[in-house]
């Protein structure tokens, strides 16, 4: 003889327990700044990571041009150099 009960037909295969308790409605949240948006925080991020890599070219340009302008003066100076001891 099984002590096993046959599940019926009919049966959505659930256990036949009690349901378990509703979940409670959330509290209000509290209120936003009138001219804030939910999505704010991040364009504000996303902003000030475009400003900051927009600053970073600009430097590293700047950088660049200096070098430019060092090298040639160097370079005009030894040859300014080199002149003199020609003559």
């Amino acid at each position: 003889m099984s002590f096993v009960r046959k599940p019926r037909p009919y049966s959505s295969g659930l256990p036949s327990g009690p349901l378990p308790p509703a979940p409670r409605p959330r509290p209000e949240r509290a209120a936003r700044r009138p001219g804030a948006r939910p999505g704010s925080t991040w364009a504000g991020a996303v902003t000030a990571l475009a400003g900051l890599g927009a600053l970073l070219v600009l430097l590293v340009g700047l950088s660049g041009l200096w070098n430019q302008v060092a090298r040639d003066w160097q370079f005009r100076s030894a040859a300014a150099g080199v002149l003199d001891v020609v003559r």
